[in-house]
This record gives structure tokens, sequence and C-alpha cells, in this order.
């Protein structure tokens, strides 16, 4: 909570997957994959109520083994692979029910952003008074290595702007319910970003970057760990 304006934060974790099946459940460095973001929001000072979304038995397992409020159900609709996040997270509001300032979305695809991560950017949204904040890393290459193919198939090296573009990493999204739910995203106008280092913005959806992280985890290597 800041100065009485109350923060809710959502964790959307359904069991299907297109490229890697029960990724939401499964190991990663000895725990289920989720309890890493569970464990990021149980950090934030912040936070005044976490759920877990799912249609996923394991997730809620994991969610209800933590000591976290049983899970909610998705209703079918919500539950396939074209569900949109923000149906969720409407669902989600309408459960709770009650006054929230702000929805914090985590998704547990990004198992290495911190409690310090949550915080500042709630805080972040707060300060400016932006409508949302969404979660940003930079490019994992120096200008050099950037180019493009031209019609013809060659190479030409430029055509990116490393200093300014960034990639949208889905670790942390906050914004205030209203405009969220009206805008149906959370990349509205006049949304800022969040930037964080590259290493803790991985988004896990194929076994290649599930493995990058889970290696990440083992030897602690992440900043802010």
């Amino acid at each position: 909570m800041i100065a009485g304006r109350r923060i809710l934060a959502v964790v959307p974790a359904r069991g299907g997957s297109q490229r890697l099946i029960g990724k939401n459940a499964r190991l990663m460095a000895g725990r289920p994959m989720v309890a890493w973001t569970l464990d990021a929001a149980r950090g934030s000072v912040l936070i005044d109520h976490l759920v877990v979304s799912t249609d996923d038995p394991a997730v809620a397992a994991v969610a209800s083994g933590m000591g976290w409020p049983p899970p909610f159900l998705r209703p079918g609709h919500l539950s396939g692979p074209a569900a949109s996040v923000i149906d969720a997270v409407e669902h989600a509001l309408e459960q709770v029910g009650g006054r929230w300032d702000y929805v914090v979305l985590l998704q547990p695809t990004s198992p290495l952003r911190t409690a310090e991560d949550i915080d500042r950017a709630i805080r972040l949204c707060d300060e400016t008074g932006a409508p949302a904040v969404i979660g940003v890393s930079p490019l994992p290459k120096p200008p050099a290595f950037y180019g493009r193919i031209d019609a013809a198939g060659r190479y030409r090296p430029g055509g990116v702007d490393p200093e300014r573009t960034v990639v949208v990493n889905g670790a942390i999204y906050v914004g205030r319910p209203d405009v969220l739910l009206r805008e149906r995203t959370f990349q509205c106008d006049g949304a800022l970003a969040y930037p964080m280092p590259f290493e803790r913005g991985w988004d896990v959806d194929t076994l290649a970057e599930f493995t990058v992280c889970e290696a990440l985890l083992s030897v602690g290597s992440t900043e802010s760990r």
C-alpha cells in the first residue's frame, strides 16, 4: 500500500502452453517455476493482496502449499491458447471485488524478476501519475552486432538504435484498473518503461529459455540476488 492506495497482484498461470506444456509447475532449480514469482511477490512491501489465476491443479497446489489464498480457477473461455491476459485480470478483479488503485501483473514465465523490481515499478507508476508501467530490457548485443537484410538477401549493418530500442520482457506490468479495463492493454498512451537488466528480463517460452533461467537461478548470478 502507498499512502492508502491499494495494490492487487495477479499471477496468471494457465496449464497449457504451445511450446512447453506445464511449464509453470515444472521444476526449475529445484522448485516449480511459478514459485519463484510467488516468492518475489511475497518480498514486496507494497502489494496488499495477491491472487493466482489458473486452470492447472498443479499450479493451484503450489500456490496453496506456499500459503497463498486459494487460486481462482479460470472458466473454460479463459484457459485456451487464445485467452487474453487482460480478460484473466478482469476476471480476477471481479472475483476479488472491492476497490483497487493498481493492478500488478506478474507472469510466472519471468522467474528472475525481484521483489525490488516489483516495488520500484509500482512506485514509478504512483509517483509519476502514469496510467501504466511496463518492464523492459535492453537489446542483448552491442550496436555493432545489429543489421538488416535487404530485398536481395544481402546483410546491411545498422538499422536499429540500441540506445532507444528495448524489449518488453513480460516480467512486470503495473496499471490503473479503470484505464486497463477501458484500453484492454497495459501498453496504453502515456505508459512508462521500467528498465531492467537483461539478466533479469528472461521470459520462458521454450526449453532453451527454461534451461538458461534454471542455470542463472542455480548459480545465483543475477543482480540483487
